[in-house]
């Protein structure tokens, strides 16, 4: 009988103020975010802090690694390899750590994570009349970031959520919350549902304002969108987002333009079925699903 799914993980750490490390790891669980908790929260025989998953990939089995039995057990379900490499950080260019929910895969043929920055692009109006702002953030900014941005906006008349099809292979579905109608009821469900929604990365959480039919979201990738038809609520938005200390680019690298890469969600989060039943609870209404 398979035991659960085999994760590889590229990690990387501290050793202490100074130096850096990067470790693989491999472990066991039930999916991604499962196996990744068993390795945050293993004990070490040695000094390792701050970790942060760089890239993963699902194996079929440890066949596929090259001298698996030299890896080391250090908990239940949990290898690592015994060679570290390790560097100063003061001379490392800073890495970009993936918010919780997503992580790049191994590179194939594709940009690497290493790219992408945090900065955002702005947008004229298109055809239709609407402005477009992407923004994108690293682990340790994304959801106070978005916290705030919920603040920028001039209404909040609603709150969506769609949760993807690939999320244990359903259909996508649209579920609203229309009662959501101020700022404080949004960010508080957020907040308290953290786990289930803002480090979930199978869904896509829109904050709407009726004035200039405006959406903010924040995407199955991580990124922080923006769109109205209202060029005034477009930059004071913008506006907020500089004074947070965010530049615009050109070339705006995310997980969604090449980077190979994989979705999850946090161990003990809900799944779907247990998530749809919390939305439920929470008076959301399901408005649609269809097949993508």
């Amino acid at each position: 009988m398979k035991k659960n799914e085999l994760w590889y993980f590229l990690i990387a750490g501290e050793i202490d103020a100074e130096n850096g490390t990067l470790a693989n790891f491999y472990a066991y669980g039930d999916h991604l975010g499962d196996a990744l908790d068993k390795i945050m929260t293993a004990p070490f025989d040695f000094d390792l802090s701050n970790l942060n998953p760089l890239e993963a990939s699902l194996l079929d089995s440890f066949d596929v690694i090259g001298k698996g039995n030299e890896l080391f057990e250090i908990a239940e379900d949990v290898y690592i390899q015994p060679t570290l490499i390790t560097f100063p950080l003061n001379k490392q260019k800073k890495m970009f750590f993936s918010p919780v929910g997503i992580v790049a895969g191994i590179p194939e043929d594709q940009y690497e994570n290493k790219l992408m920055k945090e900065n955002f692009v702005a947008l004229s109006a298109n055809e239709n009349g609407i402005y477009e702002f992407e923004l994108v953030l690293e682990k340790e900014n994304l959801i106070d970031t978005f916290i705030k941005t919920i603040e920028f906006l001039p209404t909040v008349d609603g709150c969506w959520i769609y949760i993807k099809n690939y999320w244990e292979n359903e259909l996508t579905e649209l579920w609203v919350a229309k009662h959501f109608e101020d700022k404080q009821t949004v960010i508080d469900f957020l907040q308290q549902q953290k786990k289930n929604t803002l480090e979930n990365g199978y869904l896509d959480i829109v904050v709407h304002s009726l004035k200039g039919e405006t959406n903010l979201m924040l995407d199955d990738h991580k990124k922080i969108q923006l769109y109205s038809k209202d060029k005034e609520v477009f930059d004071n938005f913008i506006g907020n987002i500089i004074d947070l200390g965010y530049q615009q680019t050109k070339d705006l690298f995310n997980f969604e333009s090449g980077c190979h890469h994989f979705h999850y969600r946090p161990a003990d989060s809900l799944t779907r079925t247990e998530f749809k039943q919390m939305l439920k609870d929470h008076n959301f209404e399901q408005i649609d699903k269809w097949e993508e």
